[in-house]
């Protein structure tokens, strides 16, 4: 169980945000810790390309490194790529604080270009996120081969990249990387949970932008962790490896529509509400 947690002190809000500044932890164009409707177009699902490298704020030594090395361990079994233990700079961060809430507010009061990538469907729904644990993610749209596609900067001028490419029925000219994410859990919510059901819960909640929205299914997931089901899970359950499995299988860039069908067949469940 975890014990005490220190308190998030401004100093590190303030280190927080210097850090997702330089793209280090999460930030921007979220898939944000609520569930989402599957994409209406066929851009592609948001997934990690970069080595991934976790950090925890907030915890205990002990427990943290428990942490880290739960979220390692999960990444690896997904056959993700991994960053240096010990030696990289966070792109998966988890923080225990006070109130993620109060935390986001003041993030996008003083750092509001932070948010400039997201819509503003998705900032209104990240900022209403109910409960305890919310996450933040930073979403960058990159040619087929990893060229980053320039933010578009007024009304006039479109963002463009050149790459050689035959067009094609069955993937995309872009895919969607995530950068960064940052999970944010209140502390007083974590009083009876262990490290590794939050190190889990922060597993699905950074590796996916796009939540199952069949309230049946999120039942069946660590998901359910914070939605007050009878019994709590415990960790990542099997419908939670298949998904995340299913949407890294493959490349990056296949269409929405061909990826929630590859999702579907992994899981054997309908995902999405039409």
């Amino acid at each position: 169980m975890l014990s005490r947690l220190p308190i998030l002190t401004r100093a590190l809000a303030r280190a927080l945000a210097r850090a997702l500044a330089f793209g280090g932890l999460a930030a921007a164009a979220l898939f944000a810790a609520v569930p989402a409707q599957a994409q209406a177009d066929d851009e592609p699902f948001a997934r990690f390309e970069d080595p991934i490298c976790p950090g925890v704020v907030g915890l205990r030594r002990d427990a943290a490194e428990i942490m880290v090395s739960r979220i390692r361990a999960n990444v690896e079994e997904l056959g993700l790529r991994l960053a240096p233990d010990g030696d990289c700079k966070a792109n998966l961060l988890v923080a225990v604080l006070a109130d993620g809430g109060d935390f986001l507010t003041e993030m996008r009061r003083n750092n509001a270009w932070l948010f400039a990538e997201m819509s503003r469907q998705e900032s209104r729904a990240l900022m209403a996120e109910p409960g305890p644990a919310r996450a933040f993610l930073r979403v960058r749209t990159r040619s087929r081969d990893g060229i980053p596609v320039p933010r578009r900067e007024n009304l006039t001028d479109l963002s463009q990249t050149t790459m050689w490419m035959a067009h094609s029925k069955i993937y995309t000219a872009t895919r969607n990387d995530i950068l960064s994410a940052l999970v944010l859990f209140d502390r007083e919510a974590m009083a009876g949970l262990t490290v590794v059901q939050l190190a889990d819960y922060a597993t699905m909640r950074s590796l996916t932008r796009t939540l199952p929205d069949v309230p049946e299914l999120r039942q069946d997931s660590i998901l359910a962790l914070f939605e007050g089901v009878p019994v709590r899970p415990t960790e990542l359950s099997a419908f939670d490896h298949a998904y995340l499995g299913g949407l890294y299988e493959g490349m990056p860039n296949l269409p929405a529509t061909t990826r929630i069908a590859r999702l579907e067949a992994a899981t054997g469940r309908d995902i999405f509400v039409e």
